[in-house]
């Protein structure tokens, strides 16, 4: 089988190479015969294009194509670049055909590294001046930086003036004439004043100068009231009882008052603020319009003790230095005193020439000579009453400072104003170190700390008391707010019980309304007084006893 496979495999290879040539022959003939039938035929005239007289121009710009060798170049459409490009390539414009619609700031030429800067700039008003006055007059303002300042008719501009179609002269401009505002008293005769007339009114002018700048202290004087000064043991009413010696029990718990138990009615007007005896409580000391300040006793009948007599105004505030020894008083007749509790002598007395507000003395034992007046020229004053001398001004708030209280032991202390701003102070330091402002405050002219030290409250005029903390921070709680008094318009004096646990404030009806310090619950209205309860004061050791001052000139004893 072998063989027979081998010659019918030669065979058919030769009838494959015999079918090939087959056709390259007859290829070869039928482009033989083509060529010669083209030849016999006549071949129709090519026609030439017509000349125009239209050139032909290339519109493209020239673009340099070597900017890709170039290491800098950089394409717009690159998002990733391999190298670190200059700032001038960064900003230089860019390179090619630009589309006349297509507002591209980097095709500016750049006179900046951050852009273009026009050397003109002109609204939408001068446009419109200029270009109605150029087609009204045929003149207008050149923009350009040229030698002349208008461009159009230079006749027509000296004819109007520079006048625009508004109005306006942009030429020179006439002086205004000086008009004497005394050419009046020219044509009226004015008789002269005789010698004795032009006397008469320097004594008046000089009068009202001194009135204006000598402020007279009234005579200070004391009354004491009482049977006998000392008892059978030497004893003054100063003396403090047994049961008041030993402060405050540890596991005190203080109730609210419920009745009346006295009334003292000495004052002849309204009593602004009563303070109690620091630390025993048995006695206490108040002030009142009727330029008076009396101390009364909470032992046996209660009686009034001594009267005060040293200003010549309304006293506005009192207030007891760290022993009870002395006490100071703030009065309308911008004088403060200091005063001698026992015998009624008055040891020093001091003026700036402004109205105090409020007066406090510094807790220390150390510092009993020191006091800050709260005072009506938006200052504070701190007095040296040893050497009588300001050492110290506080000039921050911008209205009149309405109160003032110490905390963290006397380092730092709080002051209050009209212009509804709280500041924090250091003692001593006439810088602000915190500073409480917000839209929504009202202010506050009274304000007390907390038994413990770590809160204070301030009476807000929106008839609010609102909360916040001593230390380092005095942040506001805001969750904490005391409502349900009447107190818009009233500096009604607030405060604390010796346990903390209630917080007390007066109110603009008479009464004395207390609260839970820690739920901020209203627990109690105790109508006190007929007219406004200016002031209230919980005993510094009594569980539930309170005491209560009025507009109406009555000091109330509550248990």
């Amino acid at each position: 089988r072998g063989p027979a496979r081998h010659r019918s495999r030669e065979k058919m290879d030769k009838l494959a190479a015999y079918a090939d040539s087959d056709e390259e022959e007859i290829e070869g003939n039928t482009l033989e015969n083509s060529k010669n039938d083209l030849s016999e035929k006549e071949l129709p005239p090519v026609p030439k294009p017509p000349k125009s007289s239209v050139k032909i121009q290339d519109l493209a710009p020239a673009v340099d194509l070597s900017l890709e060798s170039n290491p800098y170049y950089v394409k717009t459409d690159t998002k990733m670049v391999y190298h670190n490009p200059r700032v001038q390539d960064l900003w230089k414009p860019l390179a090619g055909p630009k589309h006349p619609d297509d507002i591209n700031p980097l095709g500016v030429a750049n006179n900046t590294y951050l852009g273009h800067i026009e050397k003109c700039a002109m609204n939408e008003f001068v446009f419109a001046e200029q270009f109605h006055t150029f087609n009204n007059y045929g003149y207008a303002v050149n923009p350009t930086d040229g030698k002349s300042n208008y461009v159009g008719d230079a006749s027509s501009h000296r004819k109007h003036k520079g006048k625009t179609v508004y109005g306006g002269n942009n030429g020179p401009k006439k002086k205004r004439k000086k008009i004497d505002p005394l050419a009046w008293k020219k044509d009226i005769d004015v008789p002269e004043l005789t010698e004795e007339q032009k006397e008469m009114i320097k004594n008046d002018r000089r009068k009202a100068r001194g009135h204006r700048k000598e402020i007279q202290s009234a005579e200070e004087t004391s009354q004491f009231h009482g049977k006998i000064f000392r008892d059978y043991q030497g004893r003054t009413f100063m003396h403090i009882p047994h049961e008041l010696k030993h402060g405050p029990a540890q596991d005190l718990k203080c109730y609210i008052p419920k009745k009346c138990i006295h009334t003292w009615g000495g004052h002849a007007k309204a009593v602004n603020r009563i303070e109690w005896f620091p630390k025993s409580g048995h006695l206490l000391i108040s002030c009142s319009m009727d330029h008076t300040v009396k101390l009364w006793s909470i032992s046996g009948n209660r009686p009034l003790l001594r009267t005060y007599k040293g200003h010549s105004a309304a006293v506005k505030d009192v207030n007891f230095t760290h022993d009870g020894t002395k006490f100071y008083t703030a009065s309308y007749d911008r004088y403060i005193k200091l005063w001698d509790t026992e015998y009624g002598k008055c040891i020093s007395r001091h003026t700036s020439k402004r109205i105090p507000f409020c007066v406090r003395a510094h807790p220390s034992e150390e510092k009993q000579y020191e006091c800050l007046v709260a005072q009506g020229d938006k200052k504070i004053v701190q007095w040296d009453t040893r050497a009588d001398e300001i050492t110290q001004n506080y000039d921050e708030h911008l209205a009149s400072v309405n109160t003032i209280a110490f905390c963290d032991d006397g380092r730092r202390f709080i002051s209050t104003s009209d212009d509804k701003k709280v500041f924090i102070w250091e003692y001593g330091i006439p810088v602000v170190m915190k500073h409480i402002s917000e839209p929504d405050m009202n202010s506050m002219p009274a304000i007390a700390v907390h038994p413990n030290g770590k809160y204070w409250i301030g009476q807000s005029l929106d008839n609010s008391i609102r909360v916040y903390t001593c230390g380092a921070r005095f942040k506001e709680q805001v969750r904490k707010v005391f409502r349900g008094h009447l107190n818009a318009g009233y500096a009604c004096q607030l405060g604390f019980s010796p346990d903390g646990k209630y917080v007390i404030s007066g109110d603009g009806r008479g009464r004395a309304v207390f609260w839970d310090w820690r739920t901020t619950k209203t627990y109690k209205k105790l109508q006190c007084h007929d007219k406004v309860c200016i002031g209230a004061a919980w005993h510094p050791i009594y569980a539930s006893k309170v005491a209560t001052c009025s507009w109406d000139g009555t000091i109330k004893y509550w248990d």
